[in-house]
């Protein structure tokens, strides 16, 4: 079993490799890419525990690599609570851990999670005396922090840049860039935020595969590439990166509010098209907040898009074609596998999986995590049981779960939501991506489309029926019905997804 290695880069990745820089680590020296975040130079490096964790001091580590979870936390540059998997390496740059004592990596604090098994009420601890009690709420609070405050001078303030935009669309994945490609094509002025380093979104996942009725199934770096060099040679559309939108007043027009470590934007537009996605969740089980688990995107984007394996071997859990898409790449690129825990037992890539000799286990759930400060091995149980009876020893786990659709900011600018138990909370729109607002309209995860292949397209059905709003124009509207007319043939040709199973 090994923790932290690099693999080489692919040819045909859509990332580019960077420039060789130095971090300085708690008194070591680690190297990294300017092109990868702090967390995945860390991780190649053998780091395990990143923090700890505020009331139990349980150990943590990213989870997501996409800046929606807290287990990447650290103190950069004497700022504390920075995400180190969104934040790029830097020559130079001093980065530690900032909770545990006398350490992250050897906290004494970690008894109370063994000392309080059933849970901790600090609340009422010491409530008798009133002296004391100020007294052991001052200690609790030390206790229970994340860092001590910033010793290096805060960023400087940066300037507003206001401007009006017909269209503003919010998230560079594959319903966002469909939506402002659509726009831009129908003669409409576009600006597109993305909150993430990449835009792309489930295409730049090696794993994804999007099944295209005329070419067959194809991989989403290829989809990527294509519509790459359609964006760049489109006028009209102009895309901002690392900017993520902060808030969206709607009013008697609407107002789009978006910064980055460079500037601010004020925004205000005509009509707002929301394609936030959605969040990679851990399910639930004993442990599951155990460094060396990681959501299958995370665990995808850490060896595509930066050619880091942060364990080994590597046991992945999940019913999707992505899942399996992922263990035969992993076993191209020579990474140890520890086996497959999937439902799905027929098909070309679980045929695949077998020709290799890759352990696959049928009809058992993931029930439990072991290790002390970073994963050992799961537990297996049936299906329709909850104690184990096979357990895997592994250093690295890739989880399957549901996508939790990032719903918050339509929500805030007044459109309707509604909740599946399946799923959670998601944009309410109709078949044409319209809201219940009437200048805003939403596609993708966020609203419910299942898959990559049907993002793409519903992206595009959002971003057509916005142009029609703006310019009642019959080649539009003919366009929007030939693809509504598409959708469902496809649907009604077949009762599964665009894409084999691939959940967001």
């Amino acid at each position: 079993m090994t923790l932290g290695r690099r693999l080489k880069p692919q040819s045909e990745s859509p990332f580019e490799s960077g420039e060789a820089v130095t971090l300085q680590f708690e008194g070591r020296t680690i190297q990294g890419y300017d092109n990868e975040p702090v967390a995945a130079a860390l991780l190649a490096a053998g780091i395990r525990v990143f923090g700890r964790s505020i009331k139990y001091h349980r150990p943590r580590g990213p989870v997501c690599l996409r800046g929606h979870c807290s287990g990447c936390l650290m103190r950069v540059d004497g700022i504390p609570n920075v995400r180190t998997c969104e934040t790029l390496c830097r020559s130079g740059m001093v980065v530690e851990r900032q909770s545990g004592w006398p350490s992250s990596g050897f906290d004494i604090f970690r008894s109370i999670d063994w000392l309080t098994p059933d849970r901790l009420d600090h609340h009422g601890m010491f409530t008798a005396s009133s002296s004391v009690n100020r007294l052991a709420a001052r200690f609790i609070r030390k206790l229970s922090g994340l860092g001590e405050p910033p010793t290096s001078d805060p960023p400087a303030a940066v300037g507003l840049n206001r401007f009006s935009s017909e269209v503003v669309v919010i998230g560079g994945g594959n319903a966002g860039l469909s939506a402002a490609m659509a726009l831009a094509e129908s003669g409409h002025e576009v600006v597109l935020f993305e909150a993430s380093n990449h835009r792309g979104g489930r295409l730049l996942d090696a794993s994804c595969c999007i099944d295209d009725p005329a070419r067959g199934l194809l991989t989403g770096w290829s989809v990527f590439n294509t519509w790459k060099s359609k964006w760049e040679n489109t006028a009209g559309i102009e895309i901002h990166i690392n900017t993520p939108v902060l808030a969206v007043y709607s009013g008697d027009h609407l107002e789009v509010l978006a910064s980055n470590p460079k500037q601010t934007f004020l925004v205000d537009a005509k009509r707002l098209v929301v394609c936030c996605g959605a969040y990679e969740q851990i399910p639930l089980f004993a442990n599951n907040d155990l460094p060396g688990l990681f959501g299958i995107r995370a665990f995808d984007k850490l060896i595509s898009a930066y050619g880091v394996v942060p364990g080994e071997p590597v046991a992945l859990v999940g019913d999707s074609n992505q899942t399996l898409q992922l263990a035969g790449l992993l076993s191209d690129r020579n990474v140890g596998l520890a086996g497959v825990v999937t439902n799905q037992r027929d098909g070309e890539l679980v045929e695949r999986l077998k020709g290799k000799n890759i352990p696959i286990f049928h009809g058992r759930k993931l029930v439990r995590a072991r290790g002390s400060k970073w994963l050992d091995r799961i537990e297996l149980a049936p299906q329709d049981q909850t104690t184990a009876d096979l357990v895997l020893d592994c250093k690295s786990c890739a989880i399957e779960g549901p996508p939790s659709p990032a719903y918050e900011l339509a929500h805030h600018a007044g459109c309707r939501v509604t909740f599946r138990s399946s799923s959670g909370y998601h944009v309410v729109t109709d078949k044409q991506g319209q809201t219940s607002h009437s200048q805003i309209f939403a596609a993708g995860h966020c609203a419910e489309s299942a898959t990559s292949a049907l993002a793409l397209n519903h992206g595009q059905r959002a971003g057509l029926a916005c142009a029609i709003s703006l310019s009642d124009d019959p080649k539009l509207t003919k366009r929007l019905d030939e693809l509504l007319k598409q959708e469902q043939d496809a649907q009604s040709e077949s009762d599964c997804p665009l894409v084999g199973g691939e959940h967001g």
